[in-house]
């Protein structure tokens, strides 16, 4: 009783979404500006409005940046597009450099997964456009706290006697490493999943303690805003639009659900019809998505295939998936999110099944503890605790069971949504789902309440992890190969050139019989010796005795985060790689890695040439055999 005395005294409402914001500055410091998934175009779609005053047209021309986001409904972008406005972004083509060798959804490589090049990824470069997009992740972090308050807000709604449970479910969203990730992003996933959580709240209030004018125009305005800010908020104008229904067939209160309707529509009608207009003038239908697909692909899929082929997809990048969906952490991870997921669903219907019969983990005869009147928020009139009208358990568990089902229903109609539209065109990935994030973390965390799981046991590790994985997971993926003083005693010495750049020495393991499907790390350490306009792309590959190439990737140094003119002169780089053997791969006697330099993007193969002045082809080093 002490220990949940004195949690109730903690300003987790503020605490929390604090340690949210804290968190979030790490992920936005470990990954550069363009490194999140769609981040290029939603950036494309800032500048276009920024420096022509008007929103893009859809159109088959797939060089603009912005491309299939031109879809989108602009809230998010028009609100950006002032702050990119406020900086000088003229340097943007010098900052935005995609990197031609990206590996795109792939998850069993090891490097060429930054999708562009950076001459200062770490520390990042405040200036210019590269400030501009930092401010913009900033405010849009700021968004991610706002929703992880929301969050924490409804859960109290749902259970007003148990702090706890509102910072578990806050704590669901607040250090799940794919919400911060994309909280520290330039997307307008943030701004629909602010006010989605802001939707939720405002709709579990309304389902507690019946209409009222000023939180019926609070709820207007956000449903019409999140329709404007991306087409899932029409989602969540779906769900709070059943729950005012089911509230007017509960309790009668036609006057106060007419009055939410007329306000709705108001709102809709003056903050986004001109959008979904401007879409019926332009491309015949209301939400310009046919358009998009039939500019940038359609696919035809089953839906017994999407659940067989990607659902697994879906289910790791609800929760770390980095980059373009080709960085992910340790699969350890996932399986124990995957094992908390089941228990806290199994505890769901434990907690469903005890509340229909009067004895819920929290006893629904119980007063909440005393709290702020305003502890849900500014615009709530009275506490819960003080209606009188509330006082029978029968109501109160009516009003659980009411929560809880409808938190399912906003669930459930946001998974359908993702599933149409995955049918059409691949999109099934976790983030997709965030807008719905509070009735999932709400639901997972009553499940894991219900079966009285100590609440830190799920909170502590889960934060821990959310803080180290930027540095273990994302910055290794975008750093530059560092510089060395001297090159290592155990490293043997090179000297050959190609062009201008120097092999000054090499490590490789001992040579032995490798086997398919097996990995062997290499290090370079190279040197510029001349400060070349030309950038020269590297081609590694793994041959048999008799020349023939078994597996090959060209990249980069640093293993494609570092184009060798940024090198600084007469300066040694350490560059690692790690060689994968096929694991098809056919047995042969001798193995080698075969080194490879041309001028990019199309320029001549650069000959090997040795200290003595031998020139060769292309470097081989012997690794030893390959056994199947």
């Amino acid at each position: 009783m002490q220990q949940r005395a004195a949690r109730e005294k903690l300003p987790m409402q503020r605490l929390l979404p604090l340690l949210f914001f804290m968190s979030g500055l790490v992920y936005l410091y470990a990954a550069p500006n363009f490194e999140a998934s769609d981040t290029a175009p939603h950036v494309g779609m800032i500048k276009f409005i920024a420096e022509t005053g008007a929103l893009p047209v859809q159109s088959g021309n797939h060089n603009e940046l912005y491309g299939q986001e031109a879809s989108q409904p602009p809230l998010y972008y028009l609100i950006m597009a002032a702050v990119w406005s406020a900086f000088d972004t003229s340097d943007f083509d010098q900052r935005y450099l995609p990197s031609p060798f990206t590996v795109f959804g792939d998850t069993s490589g090891r490097g060429n997964r930054n999708l562009v090049i950076y001459k200062q990824p770490y520390p990042p470069d405040l200036a210019g456009s590269s400030l501009a997009l930092y401010v913009i992740r900033l405010l849009s972090l700021g968004m991610g706290a706002v929703a992880v308050w929301a969050v924490y807000q409804s859960a109290r709604v749902v259970m007003p006697g148990d702090a706890g449970l509102a910072l578990l479910a806050g704590a669901l969203v607040a250090f799940n490493p794919q919400f911060l990730f994309i909280s520290a992003s330039v997307s307008n996933d943030n701004l629909v999943n602010m006010l989605a959580a802001l939707i939720s709240w405002r709709m579990l209030l309304m389902l507690r303690d019946g209409f009222d004018t000023r939180r019926s125009l609070v709820l207007a305005l956000l449903i019409a805003l999140a329709s404007l800010a991306k087409l899932s908020g029409l989602v969540l104008g779906a769900a709070a639009g059943l729950a005012a229904l089911w509230l007017v067939i509960r309790r009668g209160d036609r006057r106060g659900f007419l009055q939410l309707a007329a306000m709705t529509l108001i709102a809709w009608l003056l903050i986004a019809l001109w959008w979904y207009a401007r879409n019926l003038t332009l491309y015949g239908e209301l939400f310009g998505t046919s358009t998009m697909l039939d500019y940038f692909g359609r696919r035809s899929i089953s839906l017994g295939q999407l659940i067989v082929e990607e659902f697994q997809g879906l289910r790791v990048s609800y929760w770390a998936v980095f980059g373009t969906f080709n960085t992910i952490v340790d699969e350890r991870f996932y399986q124990l999110m995957d094992g908390l997921t089941l228990i806290a669903a199994v505890g769901l219907v434990v907690f469903l099944a005890k509340t229909i019969r009067g004895n819920s983990p929290q006893p629904l005869d119980s007063r909440p503890s005393k709290e702020p009147a305003n502890a849900s928020g500014p615009f709530t009139k009275r506490p819960y605790s003080i209606l009188p009208w509330r006082d029978s358990p029968e109501r109160r568990k009516e009003d659980l069971i009411t929560a809880v089902g409808f938190l399912g229903v906003t669930l459930a109609l946001g998974a359908a949504a993702l599933i149409a539209w995955s049918l059409d065109t691949w999109a099934s990935t976790g983030r997709l789902l965030f807008p719905y994030i509070t009735s999932a973390s709400i639901l997972l965390a009553l499940g894991i309440h219900a079966l009285r799981i100590p609440k830190p046991l799920i909170i502590a590790p889960l934060f821990v992890f959310s803080i180290v994985a930027p540095f273990t997971t994302i910055m290794p993926n975008y750093d530059h190969p560092p510089a060395v003083e001297r090159l290592p005693v155990s490293a043997a010495r090179a000297d050959v050139r190609w062009g201008d750049l120097r092999l000054s020495a090499y490590t490789l393991p001992e040579q032995q019989s490798w086997r398919a499907g097996g990995e062997i790390p290499v290090t370079f350490y190279w040197r510029a010796e001349a400060q070349s306009p030309l950038a020269y792309a590297l081609v590694l590959s793994l041959v048999d005795e008799a020349g023939e190439v078994i597996s090959s990737f060209e990249t980069w140094p640093g293993w494609g985060t570092m184009p060798h003119p940024w090198m600084t002169l007469a300066t040694d780089y350490r560059d690692e790689y790690i060689m994968q053997v096929p694991a098809d791969a056919a047995a042969t006697r001798e193995l080698s890695l075969e080194i490879r330099w041309y001028v990019f993007p199309d320029g001549p193969e650069l000959p090997a040439v040795t200290g003595s002045g031998e020139e060769l082809e292309s470097l081989r080093l012997a690794l030893g055999s390959l056994a199947n």
